[in-house]
């Protein structure tokens, strides 16, 4: 099965709708946490372009080897399963009270740090009774498994005297490397939780009749739909964090637009904000101007109360001041005046004139009077008269220039009445801007004697100077709080700015992921029971051999999930009629049906176990049943090691009429809890028995007797190569993969008889030679008569050949 991003961009390739963007949310949605919350530096992997029905290599995987168990549950003294980890189905038989379920759940404690059956028998009595009763110290369970790569690697758990259950070591021991606590490197936390290896009597019976959830889940698990959901909600809190900028945005124009209602009309700054709200999309720019300050409409000199608090009369130091000078230029031209006048003036200039008539003229009759001469003498005193008078004049003119700009100056301190007290017509205001025009006309009426307008300024001035302060200061309080007031709101302005920007900046991001959830949302169903097609195609072939003569038909399988439910929809057919679901399954059916739902699963070429372990699986089942498991169990032991435990008479019984590569271990208890192992049945063993059975047929024509003789005997010694050979390929680590590959390759009897020795081919002439008598006999008949005929006693052969399997299977050099 392709891994579930893989299969998943085989999907989105194929969608012509999507963007990049978009995939590539859900490929980092896909991968984790980390990968989508750093999208924009996300470097996908390579995709993989396998097609679904292309051969996928398996990870590299353990067998079963070895149980070890002491003073745990029914096994007393140490007892020990020993498995070949290899493919093939072996079969542990016993009757109940024999202690195979206590090796079963040894290697379920062991692997998971409990079991099935303590999980779901709660209390006292349970959580006290895992302690064999007459040998219960010390405690201990040790199981070895042959890694790929790895070789033999031992699990560990163990009690100190008179500890309670869940107080125990866990161990792991690699080969050339240290003892390690707990299980942690070998990272089968979540294998173990996906494709579970192990399959208990309670956990067969609960996988169909338990919460339908929970059969759900298992299968989620495995096809990689937690993978699935959890990049649907990875990727909806995505598009739930970029989308936070929008209704962050929303929520700060509203609060920015209700504090703007609350401001005068007559703030140009809210009215423009105001304005440019109401657009559909707003000039950001613009709003941060008026906002911060920079913008034209932030220009307040058209605002009557700005107008008002700029507003400025003379200090009355300067009032003082020009008074002063004003009544000082009066005096003084007053009193220049007395000795001058504007006659004097005017005789000084009739007198030069006369003067400049008689330079020009010479001595004539006055031109005046006609009376007297100019002449020299006139001219002499009238120029002495004009230089006496031009001092004068010269005061004179001193003094009313002084004067005038005395009043100029005066007159300057004194402006306009400001159109400002004109708009200010509410409330306290109006009173006092009425109050303030009245003292500013009458202060701006200026009288036109230069006296009178000294006194004007002097009684006036502090009359509207107290006026003008006393508007001032109502006016600065109406400000002040308006520019409170436009301060919040030009907070909040920004703040939506900000927001709005920020929107801006994600919304295309925040598309891409509400478009990417929708992609997932929309194809979620699509997906779920597309990834369980395989799975389903091979529970229906499982549940067609477990059926045998029952007529209900599995017609389909499907996941069906919303986000309150979660469930396996299993429709059947009784005699090609709709039936409701399980109802119409008896208890044996049930059992089969969970079996074909849960080997599926635990066989998967993903899983790292090579091993699946089912503890009395053919209870309530008919004997047409149990040979249907034998026949589906077979089958995938060509690939898995299976293990059946199993006090059912029946499954043994219908293991030894299969001809399957299977072996069977008798466990018997004795007396103080006491469990002895003993092999009851394996291929090898099987052929020397069919065999023995030959031999002693004397129905059988000698000439048939030796032409099929060599050829059972050749089976049983290569039986035996195999198993002895896979077992010590597989304890030191090499793949299994490589030693199928070398022992097909090797296609010689004698060939396999060394590789199950030496674990290489080489001469066995030193070998045969060592115990001649019979080696040399035996190997013989396996090689060379196999494929002729037998020449010598066949009775001879067999006890050779027998002896020779023996040797083999020890391993005697």
């Amino acid at each position: 099965m392709l891994d579930l991003t893989a299969w998943i961009e085989t999907r989105l390739d194929s969608d012509d709708a999507l963007t990049d963007d978009v995939q590539l949310l859900i490929v980092a949605a896909l991968e984790g946490d980390a990968a989508l919350a750093d999208v924009a530096n996300y470097q996908p992997p390579a995709r993989q372009r396998a097609l679904e029905n292309d051969a996928q290599p398996e990870p590299s995987g353990a067998f079963l080897k070895q149980i070890r168990v002491q003073g745990f549950r029914g096994i007393g003294e140490q007892a020990q399963l020993d498995f070949r980890p290899t493919p093939g189905l072996t079969v542990i038989a016993g009757r109940n009270g024999s202690g195979k379920s206590s090796f079963a759940e040894a290697l379920e404690f062991a692997l998971l740090g409990t079991t099935a059956r303590w999980q779901e028998r709660r209390g006292a009595a349970w959580d006290g009774a895992w302690r064999n009763l007459h040998d219960g110290d010390p405690a201990s369970i040790e199981v070895t498994l042959t890694e790929e790569h790895v070789g033999q690697t031992k699990i560990g758990v163990a009690w100190e005297a008179e500890a309670a259950r869940d107080a125990h070591t866990t161990f792991l021991q690699r080969p050339g490397q240290k003892r390690e606590a707990g299980l942690a490197s070998l990272g089968w936390d979540a294998p173990l939780a996906t494709y579970r290896p192990l399959l208990t009597y309670d956990e067969l019976g609960a996988i169909l009749t338990s919460e339908p959830s929970k059969l759900y889940d298992k299968l989620a698990n495995v096809l990689g739909l937690e993978q699935l959901a959890g990049a649907v909600k990875r990727l909806e809190a995505h598009a739930k964090q970029l989308s936070l900028p929008e209704k962050e945005a929303t929520d700060r124009k509203r609060s920015a637009v209700g504090a703007l209602e609350s401001i005068a009309d007559d703030d140009e700054r809210a009215q423009a904000a105001r304005a440019a709200l109401r657009k559909r999309d707003p000039d950001l720019a613009s709003l941060r101007a008026i906002a911060t300050g920079v913008s034209e409409s932030t220009d307040r000199s058209g605002d009557p109360l700005h107008a008002v608090l700029g507003l400025h009369l003379p200090s009355s130091g300067e009032v003082n001041e020009a008074v002063a000078r004003l009544r000082t230029a009066t005096e003084q031209a007053a009193i220049v005046g007395d000795d001058a006048s504007t006659a004097l003036e005017l005789r000084v200039n009739l007198l030069t004139t006369a003067l400049k008539l008689h330079d020009h003229d010479g001595d004539s009759p006055c031109p005046v009077c006609a009376v007297g001469r100019v002449d020299g003498e006139w001219a002499a005193l009238a120029r002495s008269e004009i230089d006496g008078a031009e001092v004068k004049v010269a005061n004179l003119r001193a003094a009313t220039d002084s004067l005038r700009r005395a009043r100029t100056d005066a007159e300057r301190l004194v402006q306009a009445v400001p159109s400002a007290f004109d708009h200010l017509d509410v409330g306290e205001l109006g009173d006092l801007a009425a109050l303030a025009r009245e003292a500013w006309t009458e202060w701006a009426t200026l009288p036109a004697s230069h006296l009178d307008l000294a006194d004007h300024l002097t009684t006036r001035h502090p009359d509207v100077a107290l006026a003008l302060a006393e508007l001032q200061r109502a006016a600065k309080q109406v400000a002040d709080a308006r520019d409170d007031e436009w301060v919040a709101a030009a907070t909040r302005l920004s703040a939506y700015v900000e927001a709005q920007e920020r929107w801006n900046a994600q919304k295309v991001d925040a598309a891409s992921a509400k478009h990417a959830v929708k992609w997932l949302k929309d194809h979620d169903s699509v997906l779920k029971n597309e990834r369980l097609a395989p799975i389903a195609v091979q529970a229906k072939e499982i549940w067609s051999y477990l059926r045998q003569e029952s007529n209900v038909e599995i017609s389909k399988l499907k996941l069906d999930s919303t986000n309150t439910r979660r469930h396996v929809v299993i429709e059947a057919s009784v005699d090609d009629t709709d039936a409701a679901g399980l109802t119409v399954l008896s208890q044996g059916e049930l059992h089969a049906l969970a079996l074909a739902l849960f080997l599926p699963r635990a066989t998967l070429p993903e899983s790292p176990f090579r091993f699946v372990v089912l503890d009395d699986p053919v209870q309530a089942m008919d004997p047409a049943k149990v040979d249907g498991l034998v026949r589906v169990l077979g089958r995938i032991a060509e690939t898995r090691q299976v293990i059946v435990f199993s006090h059912d008479d029946r499954f043994a019984a219908a293991v030894r009429r299969a001809h399957l590569n299977a072996q069977i271990l008798e466990v018997t208890r004795e007396s103080g809890s006491r469990v002895r192992v003993d092999v009851a049945f394996d291929p090898p063993q099987r052929y020397l028995r069919d065999a023995a059975a030959l031999v002693r047929d004397d129905e059988v024509p000698d000439d048939v007797l030796r032409k099929v003789l060599p050829g059972l005997l050749r089976f049983a010694v290569e039986a035996q190569a195999r198993d002895r050979y896979f077992t010590e390929a597989l304890s030191t680590g090499t793949p299994h993969a490589d030693i199928e590959t070398t022992w097909t390759d090797t296609k010689k009897t004698s060939q396999r008889i060394s590789l199950a020795l030496y674990g290489e081919v080489r001469s066995l002439d030193g070998w045969i030679d060592k115990r001649s008598h019979y080696r040399k006999a035996g190997v013989g008949v396996a090689t060379s008569a196999a494929h002729s005929q037998l020449n010598g006693d066949p009775r001879n052969a067999l006890e050779a050949v027998g002896r020779i399997v023996e040797d083999i299977r020890n391993g005697v050099r």
